[in-house]
Formats: structure tokens, C-alpha cells, sequence
């Protein structure tokens, strides 16, 4: 019976994300936007993508947690393909939220993604491609004070934000942690390039967090297998990670909740979506809750979700949309339970046409005419051009 249910639950998520694909005749992953920028005196591009449920007029408009992205147009499309599959619902899979994605990509990256000036590589020569590096204060500073106002003024978020960085933009997402903890909420560094200027980042670890000071902060660090006896530049960069990871290890008391893992099988090149995968599972962990539960207990989708805004620090309400498929499941086995979940979304969401259209329906197919004319009448003036509310206002007050 399970089985069963979970597979009718599949099919119906199923259907629905290819009716939306189907009715715009195109697949849009994202807007390309820009801005200026004082700080940096420059004209700076971002991607932007939002979930399948921003535009959605069926349910009422919802805010969301966003992930800022570096070395953006590199993952966007990784990171946006991995939200669209963990949280919007295909095949029934609600592990994380759905998100905001903002990704930014490169201008000057050795300026940007680098907290210091260094001249020299490893050897102790003077490099070109080394002279404009130390620009990462600005950056960051760029990120809080300009990019982050402009996006929170433009679209609804949540008051939830991740910093995503690989290699340089991994240092660059530890600096932030270091230097302006209370932007983020979640910093995910992918094979950081923690040997930079000497191995700056990594010698000041242990006074960032052998005292309090990031409590409700999240770190995920991931590390490839880089070690190579040919080339010691590669193995600086492998033992500064796993130096880094001793240090949380052994070290942690700022109240930072950490995770660490070694990807053996991936590369410096490879890891980062198979990290980005684990990353965001270890930042919303809890966050899935169990569906058959949720099918059989709106009072379990209640207790779920006041458990997951306790751990994210913000109000979480269960998705309208969710909840909303669990009661359209459940009609055509048991309408009390069907009724029970619409009449959640109805608490939840007073101001939704949706909502109600689901309870009419619900109440017509337990054989309760005089009920259902109450919610579609309350779904009509909510929405007087919601056709659904009316045909079915007109053909039960006709059927009387």
C-alpha cells in the first residue's frame, strides 16, 4: 500500500511539472541582470534564477532563502539543476527549500576572489597574473552592501542566505565567514584555495574559532583528491584543506555547526557538484520530512515544519503547493484527511483562492453541496476571476 501511494504521489508531481513545462513551450533556467557597482567602479553582471513557484499565480506568492554563487556562469547550471530536482517536487522529493539562486560571474577573479596583494608564487618568482590580487575586501564588501540590498529590494526573500565559492571563491566564502559572519546564514567552501599568500586563511582558523561567535552559522567544506608526489604546489593545496578540517576538528568551540568530506574519486575539477549536492543536503538536513506521515497528519506537517524554522532561524511555513498535493492524494482515498489538509493551506494561507477551491472540491466529493458553495463562494471573492470557483458556484446552485 505504501508503495502504492508513493508511486500515485510520483506520477501526480509527475504530471504537473510537465504541464507547466509544456504550457510555455520553452524551458527558462534564468535573467541575466547587472548593476553598478561604487565600490568596485564597474559594471557587474549576476544571473538570477528563481524556482518554478515564483511565478506560479495558482498559489500565493511565497519568499525564499537565496544562495549567492561564485565563479557563477561556471555553476549555475549545476547548482540551479540540483535545486529544481531537490526541492521543487519532481517525483516527490522536497529535501531542501525551493531557492533563489544568484550567481555572479568573474570580471577580474584574481582581484576579487583573493583577500591579499601577492606578488610571488611558490617558488619565490614574481608573476604577472599576481598583480592585481588583494581585491577580495571590496568584493565582499560589494556582496553585503550592494548586490545583496539590490536583490532582497527586488525579489521576496527569505531571511535565509548561502555563500557558495570553489577553489579561490572557496577562500572566498571562509574570508566572509572570518570577516562578515552575520551576512550569511550558510558558507560552503569547495576545495578552497587555502594555501594562497603563505597560507593566510588557514594560520588564522584557530583564533576564528577556538571562541564563541558563530552560533546559528554553518559551514560545509569539501575536499578533492589533489595529491600528486610529481608536483608539490598540488599537495600544499591538499594538506592546507586538511589541515583546515583538523583545526575545526579539534578546535571548534564558536558554536559554527561544521561539515567536512573528502571526495577520493573526484578531482579539484569534478568536485564541485557532487559537493554542491552534499553540501546543500548538510545545510537543510532535517528540512525533509516524511511524506507518508504528512499524508495521514496535518498536525505532523505542522510540528515539521515548526521544527525546521527553529533550526533555520526564520518562520518556515509548509509549502501551499505541497500541502495542496498531499490533499489532492489523499481525495480520492479518504476525504477526511483530504479535508484536513486543505483546511492546513486554509489556516495557513487565509488569503488564498487556491485553498478554497480545494476544500469546495473536497466537500463535493464527500456529497456535501451546502459546504462546498461556502468555500467556492469564499475562493470567488477572493479571486472574482477565478473561473473554476464560479462554473462550480453555477453548477451546484443549478443542481439545487
Amino acid at each position: 500500500m505504501r508503495f502504492q501511494v508513493w508511486f500515485c504521489l510520483v506520477l501526480s508531481l509527475r504530471s504537473v511539472a510537465g504541464a507547466q513545462t509544456a504550457a510555455t513551450g520553452t524551458i527558462t533556467i534564468g535573467t541575466v541582470d547587472s548593476m553598478p557597482s561604487t565600490i568596485l567602479k564597474e559594471q557587474r553582471k549576476f544571473l538570477v534564477y528563481t524556482p518554478p513557484s515564483y511565478n506560479d499565480s495558482t498559489y500565493l506568492p511565497q519568499k525564499y532563502p537565496v544562495l549567492y554563487l561564485l565563479d557563477g556562469d561556471a555553476h549555475f547550471h549545476s547548482v540551479t539543476g540540483l535545486l529544481q530536482i531537490l526541492g521543487t517536487g519532481v517525483n516527490g522529493t522536497f529535501v531542501v527549500p525551493e531557492m533563489i539562486v544568484v550567481a555572479i560571474p568573474n570580471t577580474d577573479r584574481m582581484r576579487d576572489l583573493t583577500p591579499t596583494l601577492v606578488e610571488k608564487d611558490f617558488e619565490g618568482k614574481t608573476q604577472p597574473y599576481l598583480k592585481n590580487t588583494g581585491g577580495m575586501p571590496k568584493f565582499l564588501n560589494f556582496l553585503k552592501t550592494e548586490l545583496i540590498p539590490h536583490i532582497e529590494t527586488t525579489y521576496r526573500t527569505a531571511p535565509y542566505r548561502v555563500l557558495v565559492g570553489h577553489s579561490l571563491g572557496g577562500i572566498a566564502a571562509i574570508s566572509a565567514l572570518y570577516t562578515i559572519p552575520e551576512t550569511f546564514n550558510a558558507y560552503v567552501a569547495i576545495d578552497p584555495s587555502l594555501w594562497y599568500d603563505d597560507r593566510l586563511l588557514l594560520k588564522k582558523a584557530k583564533d576564528h574559532f577556538s571562541k564563541p561567535g558563530l552560533a546559528d552559522r554553518t559551514l560545509y567544506v569539501g575536499q578533492a583528491n589533489t595529491i600528486n608526489a610529481a608536483d608539490t604546489s598540488i599537495n600544499v593545496h591538499f594538506n592546507s584543506i586538511a589541515q583546515f578540517n583538523g583545526v575545526l576538528e579539534s578546535y571548534n568551540q564558536s558554536g559554527l555547526r561544521y561539515g567536512f568530506k573528502y571526495y577520493g574519486a573526484e578531482d579539484h575539477g569534478s568536485v564541485p557538484l557532487i559537493a554542491e549536492y552534499d553540501a546543500l543536503r548538510f545545510i537543510f538536513d532535517g528540512y525533509k520530512g516524511d511524506l507518508f506521515k504528512a499524508l495521514e497528519s496535518p498536525t505532523y506537517v505542522r510540528e515539521h515544519f515548526a521544527r525546521v524554522s527553529a533550526k533555520l532561524g526564520y518562520t518556515v511555513l509548509p509549502p501551499e503547493s505541497m500541502v495542496d498535493f498531499l490533499g489532492r492524494i489523499e481525495m480520492p482515498r479518504d476525504t477526511t484527511k483530504a479535508i484536513a489538509l486543505f483546511q492546513l493551506n486554509a489556516e495557513l494561507y487565509p488569503s488564498s483562492p487556491k485553498a478554497y477551491n480545494s476544500l469546495g472540491d473536497a466537500w463535493v466529493a464527500r456529497g456535501d453541496v451546502q459546504k462546498a458553495i461556502v468555500y467556492f463562494e469564499k475562493s470567488a471573492a477572493l479571486n472574482p476571476r477565478n473561473q473554476h470557483a464560479r462554473d462550480m458556484l453555477r453548477k451546484l446552485k443549478d443542481g439545487k
